[in-house]
């Protein structure tokens, strides 16, 4: 039985290996045999948990394959259409500063219709700006359920301070404004429009981001200057740390809107996130 066993671990023939030595091989074998088994198996799982994310954080093949047939007019017009957009933000600043005139719903609207006109015009697909019927579901639950978190988060500290609610009313209306003027606007001229048509001068996805992130975050100097009087050094210098903030939500939007190549999960996400500031009195 012991020469047996030797043959089937070790495939010896020798008959002059004694009891103990016989013990040893097979006691030896087991143990190689085991943890080779157990690297390799947590080897198959670390590269199982690296597909899983890869998977998880893989941009949808029509959303790579549109970004790479922009040309260099579609490049050059997202920066002509961010220069336009930056400077009508900043007369809209000064009108709001010296009229207390708000324009943000009239301004926002257009712009992104503007978007959409060009998009037309040039012959592509309203797809290229996220409006799809594919994977809207999927994209639209990311959504919803990303903002709820970001939602609770806001709600349980005003509840457990006793924090007075707004009215329904008011409630409504703003989730209004946010999703449409906020929302689907800014994820249109942003995420939809100016990140995917960037690749037409900006072929590397990751300076592409990085520059879309950078012109996001300026977006938002524009009006709050005019506003408050103050210069862009001046306004930067205030508000570095929100502006940062700002930075980093470009790349949470660019995720939602290119995992699905769906407009639906970011405008929802953005909507709610920026509504859940306003809940209470």
């Amino acid at each position: 039985m012991i020469k047996n066993k030797e043959i089937m671990v070790e495939g010896l023939n020798n008959v002059g290996y004694g009891l103990k030595e016989n013990r040893l091989i097979i006691s030896h074998n087991f143990r190689r045999y085991y943890v080779s088994g157990s690297w390799k198996s947590s080897k198959l799982g670390g590269e199982g948990s690296m597909k899983t994310i890869k998977s998880y954080l893989a941009v949808d093949l029509q959303y790579k394959e549109m970004v790479n047939e922009y040309t260099y007019t579609d490049g050059i017009a997202s920066i002509i259409f961010y220069a336009l957009f930056m400077g009508v933000y900043y007369i809209m600043g000064v009108i709001y500063n010296t009229k207390n005139i708000y324009l943000g719903n009239q301004i926002n609207i257009t712009l992104a219709a503007l978007c959409i006109i060009y998009v037309l015009f040039r012959g592509h697909k309203l797809s290229s700006i996220g409006f799809s019927k594919k994977n809207f579901g999927k994209s639209f639950i990311m959504g919803l359920i990303t903002g709820g978190i970001v939602l609770l988060i806001q709600l349980l500290p005003g509840v457990m301070a006793g924090r007075q609610f707004n009215s329904v009313s008011k409630l409504i209306s703003n989730f209004i404004y946010f999703l449409i003027s906020i929302g689907l606007t800014e994820e249109i001229i942003f995420r939809g429009f100016i990140q995917t048509r960037i690749y037409g001068i900006v072929k590397k996805p990751i300076m592409a981001i990085l520059l879309t992130a950078f012109m996001f975050m300026f977006m938002h100097i524009p009006f709050q200057m005019g506003v408050a009087h103050m210069g862009f050094f001046e306004y930067m210098s205030n508000n570095f740390i929100s502006l940062i903030i700002t930075f980093g939500w470009h790349f949470v939007f660019n995720f939602m809107y290119s995992k699905y190549n769906s407009i639906a999960g970011p405008t929802v996400f953005h909507a709610i996130m920026n509504w859940s500031n306003y809940l209470f009195l």
